[in-house]
This record gives structure tokens, sequence and C-alpha cells, in this order.
């Protein structure tokens, strides 16, 4: 009897041993995998969505352009913004495609319940203006950088954020050029379409200059970048409010890059990729 009492004292005790085992493995197995899912979880909201691509049939409005994006990923919406906010979700939903017909800069924004909200991305869209009748070049652009020949930048096509795009024209130096019309026309203002990608050593222009009806000059500063920044399509917009048929345009590059870049000292390319006359 005590024999029996000592083996099944001894098979109690081994098999509660082998129980507080099992429900130890047990918890610490869920316990990993609840860590698991925590910091899986965590790490989802630290990974930020891509910027939307979007796609646009041209960013030079005739009668209208058409805009498309990429989603990114399953799950992801986009939302959108014409008046120069950034998109939230209370912004407007973008669904299959939007047709525009006006000029405006549309900025887009995507959304994913587990991951972090993407950048900002941003389209311009301009409206097509009047047709230069001939351009005549004073100076040449890089051998490497023509875009699609002499009439470019008078083509009523813009590039894209790639410098190789054949719609850009690089200078290594100062551009001029002088820009006929068939008649006079009411010239309201003059956008001059830049890169801006100092990684590449791309800057925007130094100053810009034009002569109207070979009479009327006017000079414009731009002002110098003061850091590196992120490639951008840029810009300037010069006014001109008169009756125009003749227009000689000069843009000039940096001469010398900024003290805070690797290229200090040497001269900065100019890339342009279209004059809209509006």
């Amino acid at each position: 009897m005590e024999f029996r009492t000592n083996l099944s004292y001894k098979i109690n005790t081994c098999m509660i041993h082998r129980i507080f085992v099992v429900v130890f493995l047990s918890m610490l197995i869920f316990s990993c995998k609840n860590k698991e899912t925590i910091e899986l979880f965590l790490q989802n909201e630290n990974v930020q969505l891509v910027q939307p691509r979007i796609i646009a049939s041209n960013t030079v409005i005739d009668s209208f352009v058409t805009i498309k994006t990429d989603r990114n990923i399953d799950g992801a919406e986009v939302f959108y913004s014409v008046d120069g906010s950034d998109p939230t979700k209370k912004s407007l939903k973008f669904n299959k495609e939007l047709r525009i017909s006006e000029p405006c800069e549309l900025k887009f924004k995507a959304f994913h319940n587990t991951y972090k909200a993407s950048e900002v991305a941003v389209v311009k869209l301009y409206k097509k203006g009047y047709s230069a009748s001939a351009i005549e070049w004073h100076t040449n652009s890089n051998k490497k950088y023509k875009g699609v020949g002499n009439i470019t930048l008078i083509n009523g096509q813009k590039a894209t954020l790639e410098y190789s795009n054949s719609q850009w024209v690089g200078f290594d130096t100062i551009a001029k050029a002088t820009v006929d019309f068939d008649k006079n026309i009411e010239l309201k203002s003059i956008d001059i379409g830049y890169l801006n990608d100092p990684a590449s050593w791309i800057f925007p222009p130094s100053e810009i200059e034009v002569i109207v009806n070979n009479k009327e000059k006017l000079s414009f500063q731009l002002e110098p970048l003061a850091e590196v920044t992120d490639r951008a399509m840029m810009d300037f917009s010069i006014p001109i409010n008169q009756m125009v048929n003749t227009i000689s345009i000069s843009v000039k590059n940096v001469q010398q890059i900024p003290f805070w870049h690797d290229g200090n000292g040497n001269k900065a390319w100019l890339f342009m990729d279209e004059w809209i006359f509006n």
C-alpha cells in the first residue's frame, strides 16, 4: 500500500510538472506571438506609403487633360485638393480619372489604415498660351540635352521630373533666344518652366531678362538656393501686360555653385522645358 502511495505521488508530481511545462510554454509562445503582432503593427505604422504616381495626358491644357494615378498598394485611398492645401481624408477622393479644363495646382496624398500616409505629390497644369511663329537661338544648348530640337521650348509640351526626358533643354551657359509672333498679341505674362534638381547640379536660373519689341528691357533676379532641396518642376512668371510682336529672352544659369554643395565653385546646369505666352 505504501509502495502504491509513493508511486502514485511520483506519478502525480510528474504530471504536475508536465502540465506546468506545457502551460509555461503555451504562455511563452502566446506572449511571443502577441509581441510579434504588436511589433509588426508598430513596424507597419512606421512604414510610409510612397507618393501616388500621377499620370497626366499633358500638363499644358488645350481643351482638357486627363489625370490618373496609381494607389501604390491594395487598400490605399488617394485624396486630392485644388485649393493649394495639403490633402486629408476629408479632401476630395480620387476615384478613376479627372478631366481638367482650367489651369490649377493639384495635390495628391495616399492614405491606408495600416501604413503611414504618403508625402504629397504635386501636379501643376498650365493653360496653353499663344503659339509662336518662330524662335531664333543666339546661344546653343549642350549637345547632350537638345530636347527635340530648336522648337522644344515653344512646342506646348512639358517634361517630367527626369532630366533625361526629351522635353528638357539643358544649358551650361546663358540661354538666349528671340521669339516672334505672326501678329501683335496682347501678352499678359510669360511662364519660364525650369527644373530644380541640385543633387544633379541642376539649379534654378539666377537671372532672367526680356526685351519687348526690341525696346523695353525687364530684368528679374531669382532667389538663390540656400540648401539642397528635393527635385521639382518649377516656373517663373514674368509680367508683360502689353501688345507684343517680338520678344527676346535671356535666362542665365548659376555661374558658381554655392559653398554648401559638393560641386561648389563650378557652373550649374540650367534645364528648361517650356516657355508659355499667356
